[in-house]
């Protein structure tokens, strides 16, 4: 897999090879599990909104660059813009770590765990384990390991790339994923209050944070209609709800 010239050893060669191959099968592994987890549990409100194959694309692009910064194919100017050999053993501990912990996070969950962001009655907070002091300890492991792979490698271009681009994505999907819960705390109190029109404000940026309450929006019971702001309700940064 990797350039066994970008190596001062066969064994780091090696050692580097076996941590790949761990990171995809864990990530497999991660798959077949949560949809297992699924299949034995009953239906609940679950919508991808966009952010699962976010992730995957960010996994397959952050491998991708990381190797295609080093190849023969890549600039002189990039392929050479490289650290100290040392940084190969560094870069495969922070590998290392990242599998471990995104590993032991998705166990802590267990069925709670998903890949879709998703509302269901029986989800309750975690606190215990690595929880106690990372909100977010998969997502942290994920980024580890793809940044760890790349540095490895030791080409600094690669690994701002995948640093820039794991941080972007990841905080997109947990934004989503913290909206959806507001908002679906939001509605269940503006439910019981008898209320039949509401406003989420989420903001324009991107888009994708509206977009994934949009299609929130669309799965939710309570839901009658909803529509994006108009000239002094907030435009696109606000979607006004109407309930049943």
């Amino acid at each position: 897999m990797g350039d066994m010239t970008k190596f001062n050893s066969a064994i780091e060669y090696y050692i580097f090879n076996v941590l790949l191959m761990c990171l995809l099968i864990s990530e497999i592994f991660i798959f077949f599990y949560t949809r297992s987890k699924q299949n034995r549990t009953e239906k609940i409100d679950t919508r991808d909104l966009g952010t699962k194959w976010l992730l995957y694309l960010n996994f397959v692009f952050c491998l991708i660059i990381s190797f295609l910064c080093i190849s023969q194919k890549a600039p002189f100017c990039i392929r050479e813009l490289t650290l100290p050999a040392y940084f190969a053993k560094i870069g495969m501990l922070i590998t290392a770590v990242g599998i471990c912990i995104r590993i032991k996070a998705v166990l802590t969950l267990k069925k709670a765990f998903t890949l879709n962001v998703q509302i269901s009655k029986e989800q309750q907070l975690i606190t215990n384990g690595m929880y106690k002091f990372v909100r977010h300890p998969a997502y942290t492991g994920s980024i580890l390991s793809l940044l760890g792979v790349s540095i490895a490698l030791k080409n600094i271009p690669a690994i701002l790339i995948v640093a820039i681009c794991s941080f972007v994505c990841y905080q997109i999907r947990i934004n989503v994923e913290e909206a959806v819960f507001v908002v679906d705390k939001f509605l269940d109190d503006c439910s019981i209050a008898n209320l039949q029109t509401v406003r989420i404000v989420h903001g324009k940026g991107t888009g994708k944070l509206r977009e994934g309450i949009h299609k929130f929006l669309k799965s939710n019971s309570r839901v009658k209609s909803f529509r994006v702001g108009t000239y002094g309700e907030g435009e696109m940064g606000v979607t006004v709800v109407e309930l049943k």
